[in-house]
C-alpha cells in the first residue's frame, strides 16, 4: 500500500506540473522505492551512503532537506500512525535533525485533527526506510498504518468515536493479520484507511512544497542549538540498521 502510494503521489503531482494553473515548487521532489528492506534497510541505506560521499550538486546527503516515509498505509484493522518525532533515539539521530521531524509529527497530527480523525503516535525507532537518512541528519517523518502489533480496546473504542460505531476495527487482533503472510494481497488493503493515509500524505507534499523558505522551517537553528546544548553529555552512536530493521519469518 505504501509503495501504491507513493506512485499515486508522483504521478498526481506530475500531471498538476504539466497544467498552466499550478505552479511549480521551489524544491525538488524525488521519489524513490527501496530494495532489501526486509534484510537489512539495504537499499535506502545504500542510497544514503553514496550520499555522504558524493560531490554532484543536487545527490550530496546536505542536499536532501527531508524524508517522507510511507511503508504501510493500507493495514485491514489500521490505525492512522503517525512517526512521533520526539521518540527519536537521542544516541544516533543528530540533534540537527530532531526539531523539524518532531515539528512534521505536529504537522501530520494537525491534518487528522482538522479532519475529524482519529490518530496515533507511532515510535520514531528507525526501522523503516528513513531510518539511515535520519541518522545522517536528514529531517524525516510519515504515516504508518500498522503492522503486528495488537489493536487494544482504547485503541478501538478512541476510533469508534470519531468513525463510528463499529468503524475502529478490532480490539485484540493485530493491525495486519496478513503482515508477512501469503495472505497480504489487493483484498486485505483498507480502502478507506488508504485513501485517508494518501490524503494526509498529499496534503504535507504540498505544504512543504509551497514554504517560502524550507530548510528554515526544517532546521530551526534556536531550537537546535538548544537540543544540542542539551544533548552535549551524549555521545553519537553510530546507527546499525541490522540491529533494527523488522525481521520476518514467513517472507
Amino acid at each position: 500500500s505504501g509503495s501504491a502510494a507513493n506512485l499515486v503521489l508522483a504521478a498526481n503531482l506530475a500531471r498538476l506540473l504539466q497544467t498552466s494553473t499550478y505552479p511549480a515548487y521551489s524544491y525538488r521532489v524525488k521519489f524513490c522505492w527501496w530494495g532489501a528492506e526486509e534484510v537489512g534497510l539495504l537499499g535506502s541505506a545504500y542510497h544514503a551512503g553514496v550520499a555522504k560521499n558524493s560531490t554532484v550538486l543536487g545527490e550530496r546527503i546536505q542536499d536532501y532537506l527531508v524524508n517522507l516515509n510511507y511503508d504501510m498505509l493500507g493495514s485491514p484493522n489500521y490505525i492512522f500512525g503517525i512517526y512521533d518525532g520526539t521518540t527519536a533515539n537521542r544516541n544516533t539521530t543528530p540533534a540537527n535533525a530532531i526539531p523539524g521531524s518532531v515539528r512534521l509529527s505536529e504537522l501530520y497530527r494537525d491534518w487528522f485533527i482538522n479532519q475529524s480523525l482519529p490518530w496515533t503516535y507511532t515510535e520514531f525507532s528507525g526501522r523503516s526506510d528513513y531510518g539511515p537518512f535520519l541518522a545522517a541528519g536528514v529531517v524525516a517523518s510519515g504515516l504508518f498504518s500498522g503492522a503486528d502489533d495488537t489493536k487494544t480496546k482504547d485503541e478501538r473504542d478512541y476510533y469508534d468515536q470519531l468513525l463510528g460505531q463499529g468503524q475502529g476495527g478490532i480490539a485484540g487482533a493485530t493491525h495486519d493479520p496478513c503482515y508477512h503472510q501469503t495472505c497480504d494481497s489487493m483484498a486485505n488493503i483498507n480502502p478507506f484507511a488508504y485513501e485517508k493515509m494518501v490524503e494526509a500524505a498529499a496534503y504535507v507534499l504540498e505544504y512543504l512544497g509551497r514554504l517560502p523558505d524550507l530548510k528554515s522551517w526544517l532546521y530551526p537553528a534556536s531550537q537546535i542549538k538548544e537540543l544540542e546544548k542539551s544533548l552535549s553529555n551524549t555521545s553519537l552512536q553510530k546507527y546499525d540498521p541490522a540491529a533494527v530493521f523488522y525481521q520476518g519469518n514467513n517472507l
